[in-house]
């Protein structure tokens, strides 16, 4: 995989790691949370490089998806699935697009299906780094006209599709996926659907709309998520987004007992 990155990604993912490491040897981090995807799991791997793998394996490690969880597996390291009473330390992943709006990183995340747990563990974090490469960046959501994906009950895929297709919104569930018949399923057993707002809704107004109807588990935007972006440039270099962070579990703000 290191190999076959593009220069943009492998940018991104060594200044990723660079910066996790060093929150790790400075002593705040227990916990890590670890997205999925292959600039994260190329952020993994160099991390494992820079702080060597005993030294990762005194972390308590938390996977977004099974892939993650047997990819850390594979490293002889163990981790974990349920999110910790106290929370996490820091949480690190990729995405499938990021716009910068006002301060606010809107981010788009769900191609690999795992945007439910990804998102418990970026709520659940003190400190959420997103890593991608400078393809990945817009002016606005939906510009490279990717879906969104939304993770939604088996019993409730129809009524779903049914109630976006009402307001204008085409909606389908994911297929094609070449490893089996039928839609895509998350680690959750919830169905993929992949939803197409742009220029139909705005974003605020789909996140608002897909949050009041039953049967929607979750769904791939993340706003106001992020703590800061790391962007890989195509010329091997890398900086950092900051961004205003408005999406956190309450007890990680005020200080709550674990």
């Amino acid at each position: 995989m290191t190999a076959q990155a593009s220069p943009a990604k492998r940018a991104a993912a060594e200044k990723a790691a660079e910066i996790v490491a060093e929150a790790v040897e400075s002593g705040s981090v227990s916990r890590l949370g670890v997205g999925t995807g292959s600039t994260t799991r190329l952020a993994l791997q160099l991390l494992a490089e820079r702080l060597g793998v005993e030294r990762l394996g005194r972390l308590r490690l938390y996977a977004s998806s099974l892939d993650t969880l047997l990819a850390i597996r594979g490293m002889g390291l163990e981790a974990y699935t349920a999110i910790p009473r106290g929370g996490l330390d820091l949480y690190f992943d990729g995405a499938d697009e990021v716009a910068v709006e006002a301060g606010s990183c809107m981010i788009l995340k769900g191609r690999g299906a795992a945007m439910t747990r990804e998102k418990l563990l970026a709520y659940n974090s003190r400190r959420v780094i997103i890593v991608v490469d400078e393809t990945k960046l817009s002016r606005s959501l939906g510009e490279k006209g990717r879906p969104l994906p939304v993770e939604v009950l088996p019993a409730a895929v129809e009524a779903v599709v049914w109630a976006l297709e009402a307001r204008g919104v085409p909606a389908r569930p994911r297929g094609g996926c070449g490893c089996r018949d039928g839609p895509a399923v998350t680690d959750n057993c919830g169905v993929v659907v992949d939803v197409e707002p742009w220029g139909r809704m705005d974003v605020f107004e789909v996140e608002a709309f897909l949050e009041t109807m039953p049967g929607v588990v979750e769904h791939g935007l993340f706003i106001g998520y992020a703590d800061e972006v790391v962007v890989g440039r195509r010329d091997g270099s890398a900086g950092v987004v900051e961004c205003r962070r408005t999406r956190v579990n309450p007890g990680l703000r005020r200080g709550w007992p674990s």
